[in-house]
């Protein structure tokens, strides 16, 4: 799952509502921009909705765009993105690869309540051990009809699944390689993605310690409730969530049912900055030979991506209820784009990070 190839260049995102291809290379000045494109997914909500003919028409649908964006490689790293996937903490000894494989199975039997047979297992070395020399690594367990379908229509398309990555790992590959300047010292940052369904979360402390989470939100659960409540079709609401002044005249205040919709996201949100701080500064007291002066805190900025990104007043809702500084932020603007993309496709940056952070994938 983890796997990668220094040739791979496409990353490509398939979400609810939308599909995000990209095709990046690297160079002495940084990431450069060789195609990219944003089209509509043609049967929405396809995940849930178990559609059997899905599958094609997504596939064709990403045919058509990478003969349109002029996307050239043939091989991809996919993203994963659900509440379904289980992510977890273990510590072990030093373990050669094969004994580590074995002993994060036997882990993941214990702590699934579901048929372990129903996923597919993987892990990932995090490089931080404790002071008994214990290593800490990341499990992950993804429904394999999740990854089976992907696989699929990423073949089906005519591109080589050769890497598939979990969308808050895909996030913070983005922002770890786009925003490294602000990682000051000791400081931890986080990247939220709020798409249709699902939101992605993810924090990269100052040792490089990922702490990260889906959680079942997205802009659709507001679409519902403004369709209930003034009447309209899903698509005239998703038109006048990003119009909060039409909203009013209905009687509809959009921060008041963002606040009404996201109380069990703030608090999932709210739960992983205090791991990701509680854990670090645990990590400080284990380490005796360090410097006593280095002072561990807690993620000081969060940048906010996805679709409902751009609603009016969200990144300043969100830092009043978490209490952390939350910035709308468009990764298109850290990378040298040249003269590839319209003004529409930048100005929809926002939607890019997963695939982004997909294409930047190496051995």
């Amino acid at each position: 799952m983890f796997g990668g190839n220094k040739n791979l260049t496409v990353g490509l995102d398939i979400g609810s509502s939308t599909i995000k291809l990209v095709e990046l290379i690297q160079d002495s000045a940084g990431f450069r921009l060789l195609s990219a494109g944003l089209v509509d997914n043609p049967v929405k909500e396809w995940e849930e909705k178990n559609i059997p003919e899905a599958e094609d028409a997504i596939a064709e649908a990403i045919k058509d765009a990478c003969k349109k964006f002029k996307i050239k490689g043939k091989s991809a790293a996919i993203a994963l993105g659900s509440s379904d996937i289980i992510f977890d903490y273990l510590k072990f000894p030093p373990l050669a690869e094969k004994e580590l494989a074995n002993a994060v199975k036997l882990e993941a039997e214990q702590r699934i309540s579901s048929d372990i047979n129903e996923f597919n297992i993987d892990y990932k070395r995090l490089g931080v051990k404790d002071e008994k020399g214990q290593e800490s690594i990341l499990l992950v367990a993804v429904p394999k009809d999740i990854t089976s379908r992907k696989v699929d229509i990423t073949e089906k398309a005519g591109l080589e699944p050769l890497v598939m990555d979990v969308e808050p790992l895909a996030l913070l590959n983005c922002i770890i390689a786009l925003e490294d300047d602000s990682r000051k010292e000791n400081e931890s940052i986080g990247i939220l993605n709020i798409g249709s369904n699902v939101t992605n979360f993810g924090i990269i402390s100052k040792d490089n310690f990922p702490t990260i989470r889906n959680m079942s939100f997205g802009g659709d659960r507001l679409n519902n409730f403004i369709m209930r409540e003034a009447k309209v079709s899903f698509k005239e609401a998703e038109e006048l969530k990003k119009e909060p002044e039409k909203l009013k005249l209905k009687g509809i205040d959009i921060l008041q049912v963002v606040e009404k919709q996201s109380i069990s996201l703030i608090n999932a949100i709210t739960s992983s900055i205090e791991y990701n701080y509680k854990r670090t500064d645990e990590t400080k007291k284990e380490e005796p030979g360090e410097n006593k002066s280095i002072s561990y805190s807690r993620a000081k900025k969060i940048f906010l991506t996805g679709g409902s990104s751009i609603l009016t007043g969200m990144d300043s809702f969100l830092s009043k209820n978490l209490g952390v500084e939350v910035v709308k932020w468009n990764p298109l603007e850290k990378i040298n784009i040249g003269g590839l993309m319209d003004d529409s496709l930048k100005n929809n940056g926002c939607l890019f990070p997963v695939a982004i952070g997909l294409g930047m994938r190496k051995a």
